[in-house]
């Protein structure tokens, strides 16, 4: 019987761990798991309970979303032998799942996948230093994954994060950047850029364009250019969204390479995974092969 540490965070998603967690662990049990479920009591609490007691168990199972996940796998960073993670996409947007090719949207389906389902290793990104899971981002809209107060993410789901965009449209600026990257620079004005490693960042697939390889030890910089009269969401949007190359390479841009440096004049704000990354004027920002090792659907 194989043994699982079930980390859940009972505020994520309108709460839904909490409402499903009896069918979750009756699901995981039927695959035949003896299961411990530890409720995380504080932020990061994902990550110390794995340095805790990850050790004694065959796999842990995070239920969460992108910033529960992230702090389980900086946790199991942590460890001298980290553990296979499987992972119950519950939280608002849930942007790294689509990365897994998990079943459906089925609590109970989801848990049977996280300890049956197929493991496998991805790279993680170090910036300055500390981990993140799939994105370092600056620039338009960042602010808003943390801003916007959990009371209002948990009663509007995703179109909280819209809302929340609303009323930042009129303050998006360009921010002047340097980046070094193998022997090439680049340097110009763009209203966001991000580091990543994922097929998919605001619900959006194949942004950053190309289908990245989340194991080739590469990450991809994606950077958009000032967007003249973008006054909605919705258009901002349709920039992201357009398959016309022609428009494509007139706001968007994107690299690769194992190790990025970006420089500023003055400190600028970053988001890791979605939640804030403090305010740097150089960033270090490289990747780290096999990193972790994430279960998938197939």
């Amino acid at each position: 019987m194989k043994r699982v540490l079930f980390i859940y965070n009972r505020h994520a998603g309108k709460n839904k761990t909490w409402a499903g967690l009896s069918d979750m662990i009756n699901a995981m049990t039927e695959q035949h798991c003896l299961v411990t479920a530890y409720p995380t009591q504080y932020r990061g609490d994902a990550g110390d309970a794995i340095v805790r007691w990850g050790q004694d168990f065959d796999r842990v199972v995070v239920a969460g979303g992108d910033g529960t996940l992230s702090e389980a796998i900086a946790g199991a960073r942590r460890t001298e032998k980290p553990p296979v993670i499987g992972y119950i996409p519950v939280g608002t947007t849930n942007d790294f799942s689509q990365n897994l090719n998990l079943p459906s949207d089925k609590l109970t389906d989801l848990a049977a996948t996280a300890v049956t389902g197929v493991p496998r290793v991805h790279d993680l990104g170090l910036f300055n230093g500390r981990s993140f899971l799939y994105v370092a981002a600056f620039g338009a809209f960042t602010e808003v994954s943390y801003s916007t107060p959990q009371k209002f993410k948990n009663l509007l789901g995703y179109n909280a994060y819209l809302l929340e965009s609303v009323k930042n449209l009129t303050s998006i600026k360009p921010h002047h950047i340097k980046v070094e990257y193998e022997d090439q620079v680049i340097e110009g004005d763009y209203v966001y850029g991000m580091v990543s490693n994922t097929t998919s960042v605001g619900r959006i697939r194949n942004f950053p364009p190309g289908n990245p390889d989340l194991s080739d030890g590469l990450l991809e910089l994606t950077l958009i250019s000032p967007m003249r009269e973008i006054r909605t969401v919705e258009e901002f949007s349709r920039y992201l969204l357009t398959s016309d190359p022609a428009v494509l390479s007139s706001v968007l841009s994107t690299y690769s390479a194992p190790k990025f440096t970006i420089t500023t004049a003055e400190e600028l704000p970053w988001t890791l995974d979605g939640e804030a990354g403090g305010t740097h004027t150089v960033a270090e920002i490289e990747a780290l092969p096999n990193g972790y090792t994430i279960v998938h659907g197939a």
